[in-house]
């Protein structure tokens, strides 16, 4: 009689769908604005030689190319060198296809080479995607 007890659990388990829960599959790629790299999980980009008390700005474009929509919920940047890295935060909910961008300025306050990582923070299961950054200031 037992074994037909669990046999009969196995068998409803079996049969009824599973439930998934929490799973986003949204799924960012960076790309920077004006560059002729496509879009990746991790990206490195050389901004190129800044003069002091001068800045340059990039524009890092992250597109939504999962299947379900996500929300970005801001970036932040992981800095070497003496502060010259700066960006404006960003916060989206992107669909499926959808971007949102975040501008990035380098403003090197001394002379020499100076790098960043750019993070996208967000809710999907994928991983966090980064940018490498650096730039030399003279």
């Amino acid at each position: 009689m037992r074994w037909l007890l669990c046999l009969a659990l196995v068998w409803l388990t079996a049969c009824q769908p599973q439930l998934v829960r929490n799973t986003h599959r949204g799924v960012l790629h960076l790309s920077v604005e004006g560059d002729s790299q496509a879009p990746a999980l991790d990206l490195a980009y050389d901004v190129g030689p800044v003069s002091v008390g001068l800045r340059k700005e990039v524009i890092v474009r992250a597109t939504n190319v999962g299947l379900d929509p996500m929300n970005v919920l801001g970036v932040s940047l992981a800095s070497t060198g003496n502060g010259s890295w700066f960006v404006r935060d960003v916060a989206a909910t992107l669909s499926p296809g959808a971007s949102v961008t975040a501008t990035v300025t380098f403003a090197p306050a001394g002379v020499g080479a100076q790098s960043t990582q750019l993070t996208f923070s967000h809710n999907a299961d994928a991983a966090l995607p980064s940018l490498s950054l650096s730039g030399t200031g003279s």
